[in-house]
């Protein structure tokens, strides 16, 4: 038997509408945002986020993208690595998954425009110039990559700690997991 899935955004109410018109009986709903388990006609709301914890959500996809920018120049610097160009797209991944938290608080995304290796963070963008100035050899690159990986996986970590919602919290356990996944390629 063929299963439906249907993705709906919104809480009980807007799924039970939804559910009702087109799905199959044996169809699996998929509720993102709002509660699935809130009585059809309640409103549930949207986590709000504080100034800081939207400033590090800003940092966040910055610091995805300096990976991304990063292992894609070393995958076309050491073609010989391919952790780099497979890592490279799981950090579109990551970045993709933080966009979409920022625009689901409402936060400008600061790599929008602007080309590789350009950032709107000082700090990282220093940063990056280092990682990429300093991978002169394949074993350097290896060791670069292994730094961008620990300093997510601290910088995860700090943010797991502070009291974030749970869509956010969902993003940041999965993005460790695969930070040390990513970590662990860099440094076997």
């Amino acid at each position: 038997m063929k299963r439906s899935t249907l993705i709906v955004v919104g809480g009980a109410s807007v799924l039970a509408a939804a559910s009702a018109a087109v799905l199959p009986a044996a169809a699996t709903p998929l509720v993102v945002g709002g509660d699935a388990r809130a009585p059809v006609g309640q409103t549930t709301q949207v986590a709000t986020l504080t100034a800081v914890q939207k400033s590090q959500l800003a940092f966040w996809v910055e610091e995805e993208r300096l990976a991304h920018d990063l292992y894609v120049a070393l995958a076309a610097k050491y073609p010989n690595l391919p952790q780099f160009a497979a890592i490279a797209n799981s950090e579109a991944q990551h970045m993709a998954a933080v966009q979409q938290l920022l625009r689901t608080y409402g936060v400008a995304d600061p790599t929008t425009g602007k080309p590789p290796g350009v950032f709107s963070n000082p700090q990282l963008a220093a940063l990056y110039r280092q990682l990429l100035n300093s991978a002169t050899t394949p074993a350097a690159a290896l060791v670069a990559g292994a730094t961008v990986e620990r300093k997510d996986i601290a910088d995860l970590s700090a943010a797991r700690a502070t009291a974030v919602p749970a869509d956010v919290l969902r993003v940041i356990n999965s993005q460790i997991n695969a930070s040390q996944s990513h970590l662990r390629a860099f440094t076997r």
